[in-house]
């Protein structure tokens, strides 16, 4: 079926036709709230709720997926699912089709949670444009600022740029299908998707974690000078078992960084403090930050509280595998440590429906497709708030 251009005396009509319609939908699937992105810290978002959907008649849920299906396609006997029908033939009226992508992406939304905590160790966050490599510079140390004597010439401290030092990245694609087929709607399955979405929405999230914790857990190469993160020549490689005189050398050595091609020292280390450990160490580092004394003798634990009366900077990591191995992480932001790349901004996952043809799922198999994308890439930026113990 063809369809046409609007005019512009119907526009305002076709907006409400399609908000009203995207509104029952989203009920249909339980969606009660409009929801909205705010940004925290280094730029990453968060999902908010928004303001509750209109509760007028005309926007209840739909009754089964079938009828929302012939409400926007016309299609009664559910014949050309797929095929992206409208009852009314103008091309700026949603189908179902896309309808149920706006609102498996809006499902997405309202989970927008990032799990894992891979949020703690981003020191940033960047929207590259496109999948060319994404150069990141740090600059040149710069030495204390020198006196001005009376009538004499600034000290000019930017004469050279041969001090700097760059890293590069590439957006890398995370995508997969799912595809929902007419039996779906027609036997009113609104649990498989919601169950479809909610896996998927958990899989590229934790994709995503092990993406950010990888570099850390797997100690990748430093692009600037090409060794691991973790390193001896970095002075944030240990080898001690998690006790409190062991997160004491770590703090200190991370304490102890300082600026490129310089002996000043950063002073990083006084927190926010992440402890990040596996399974096996967790009750050890709970009780290193509740007890008050360490031995019989009554010596007092500086570790103590250091990381949150309720323990909310100690964080059990699934994707540390070692049961020995820990790592201490200046989260202040004062030193980056990684950051992570969304394509155009874009930092939770998208569906976006497949292009219908006569030749594809929709004419062959009764269904309708769904591709899923992830755009991103992360890279170390710094290593000198981070520190790890790899345990014999």
């Amino acid at each position: 079926m063809g369809s046409r251009d609007v005019t512009v005396g119907e526009v305002q009509n076709l907006i409400e036709i399609n908000s009203e319609r995207q509104t029952r939908l989203d009920k249909t699937f339980g969606l009660t709230h409009n929801a909205r992105l705010e940004p925290t810290k280094h730029g990453l978002l968060r999902a908010v709720q928004g303001l509750p959907y209109p509760e007028e008649s005309r926007y209840r849920p739909f009754a089964s997926l079938s009828e929302a299906y012939i409400e926007f396609s016309g299609d009664a006997d559910i014949r050309y699912f797929g095929r992206n029908l409208r009852v009314i033939q103008v091309a700026a009226l949603l189908t179902f089709e896309q309808a149920l992508a706006n609102t498996m992406n809006r499902l997405l939304l309202k989970d927008f949670a990032t799990s894992y905590r891979w949020s703690d160790v981003i020191s940033s966050i960047t929207s590259p444009p496109d999948f060319r490599a994404n150069v990141r510079t740090r600059l040149k140390y710069m030495p204390d600022i020198p006196d001005l004597t009376e009538d004499e010439p600034f000290t000019d401290l930017q004469t050279t740029t041969s001090n700097d030092e760059a890293l590069s990245y590439s957006i890398n694609q995370k995508a997969c299908v799912v595809a929902f087929t007419r039996r779906v709607v027609v036997n009113d399955d609104i649990g498989v998707v919601q169950r479809a979405v909610e896996q998927l929405g958990r899989a590229a999230w934790r994709t995503l974690a092990k993406r950010v914790w990888g570099l850390l857990a797997n100690n990748a190469t430093y692009g600037i000078d090409g060794l691991p993160i973790f390193h001896a020549d970095h002075g944030n490689l240990g080898s001690a078992a998690l006790s409190a005189s062991a997160l004491t050398a770590a703090r200190n050595a991370i304490f102890a960084q300082t600026e490129s091609n310089s002996t000043d020292r950063l002073g990083l280390g006084g927190g926010p403090l992440l402890l990040v450990v596996p399974i096996e160490l967790e009750a050890t580092a709970l009780g290193l930050n509740i007890v008050e004394f360490l031995d019989s003798n009554f010596t007092p634990n500086p570790w103590r509280y250091r990381f949150g009366r309720q323990n909310e900077a100690i964080f059990a990591n699934p994707i540390f595998t070692d049961s020995n191995d820990w790592c201490l992480l200046d989260v202040s932001g004062n030193a980056g440590i990684i950051e992570v790349g969304f394509l155009q901004g874009a930092q939770n996952p998208q569906f976006v429906q497949s292009s219908p043809t006569m030749t594809s799922s929709a004419f062959t198999q009764d269904r309708v497709t769904y591709k899923m994308r992830h755009e991103y890439e992360c890279a170390i930026v710094d290593y000198r708030g981070a520190y790890k113990s790899v345990v014999a």
